[in-house]
């Protein structure tokens, strides 16, 4: 179904802002949880050079989006998105990782939970976003 989406009535996947910021894919199972790396480019960082807070929050958006989609299997918007962050990611560790679990979903919402790691594995944010399924 979400092949099929593409293009229709304005949907495009994937999203720009998931391609510019170069989301991989890491793991998925099928259901309710989702793994995404991101590289940690130039651009994105602050000027103390690490990763910028807001851009930590966009990359759980963009792990929250996909996972919300295939599991509603139409468009779904964020109603909040609520990060919490632990320590700083510099620019030397290359990547971050972004894990979203759906913890509740009903015929009109999901609510998601979503941790964020450096390349040592180490928990640098945590987020919970709510989104609701547009009908």
């Amino acid at each position: 179904m979400i092949e099929k989406m593409n293009g229709v009535g304005g949907i495009e996947l994937p999203p720009r802002c998931y391609t510019e910021m170069q989301g991989e894919l890491v793991e998925y199972n099928g259901k309710d949880f989702m793994k995404i790396s991101y590289p940690i480019q130039e651009k994105y960082l602050n000027p103390a050079r690490n990763l910028m807070g807001g851009m930590i929050s966009a990359f759980m958006d963009n792990t929250f989006g996909p996972l919300s989609f295939v599991i509603a299997q139409r468009p779904v918007v964020s109603l909040d998105l609520n990060t919490y962050f632990i320590k700083p990611i510099s620019p030397k560790e290359e990547t971050i990782i972004v894990e979203a679990k759906a913890i509740k979903i009903t015929k009109r919402f999901i609510i998601f939970e979503g941790k964020a790691y450096n390349s040592a594995n180490e928990l640098i944010a945590t987020g919970t976003s709510r989104m609701m399924i547009l009908v």
